[in-house]
């Protein structure tokens, strides 16, 4: 009789603590569980593929070759009002290493006549012309730096004109030489108003002329 009335309480116990577990799984009170879901993983970026050796474009600096028989062809040519640039220009092989280009009629200002100035270089030359509003310097090299594949030039030189900080500049090439003309302005240009316009630049150069060759 004890035996079974022992058994009888463990039993009860044991469906009470059931009882009281069941009871606090399913509290109204809890909250339900949330399920937890992982953010998805960041795409992988697009993979830039960048040029190979092979493709980039290989920068050197090299002498030009310089075609002296179509500069001396248009010495020969210009007219007795091309020849007055205002500098005596070494012929032969004094010459500078490139054809010289000027400007004509030019207008030097009174007084200004100091800062005319015409500088043959190891590579080229420089001219200097003093003006009233901005001052015109004349570069000529045969030193170029660029590409391996640079274009012919054309029969007709290309002028590739840009504003700058102190006025603007035209660059070109002819006769395998490369030239930049600059355009220095006296009083530092603003944005409502320049001391030199694109055309008048272009105008300028378009007007250069040969006054020296070897």
């Amino acid at each position: 009789m004890t035996a079974t009335r022992t058994i009888l309480i463990a039993s009860a116990c044991a469906v009470s603590l059931t009882a009281c577990d069941f009871l606090i799984a399913r509290s109204p009170d809890e909250p339900e569980p949330v399920e937890i879901t992982a953010p998805p993983a960041p795409e992988e970026e697009a993979q830039v593929e960048m040029p190979t050796e092979s493709e980039r474009p290989v920068m050197t600096a090299s002498t030009a070759t310089i075609d002296w028989e179509a500069a001396r062809a248009d010495m020969v040519a210009r007219s007795s009002e091309d020849s007055e640039t205002g500098f005596q220009v070494a012929s032969g092989s004094n010459a500078p290493p490139v054809p010289v280009l000027l400007p004509t009629g030019i207008v030097v200002p009174q007084g200004a006549e100091g800062g005319v100035r015409f500088q043959p270089m190891s590579d080229g030359y420089f001219a200097a012309y003093p003006g009233i509003d901005y001052d015109i310097v004349v570069n000529g090299t045969n030193e170029v730096i660029g590409a391996d594949a640079r274009p012919e030039d054309e029969a007709e030189p290309v002028l590739t004109y840009t504003s700058t900080m102190t006025g603007a500049q035209v660059s070109f090439s002819r006769y395998g030489a490369d030239y930049l003309v600059e355009f220095e302005c006296k009083a530092l240009p603003t944005s409502e108003a320049e001391c030199i316009s694109e055309q008048e630049a272009l105008e300028v150069t378009n007007k250069l002329v040969i006054a020296g060759t070897r």
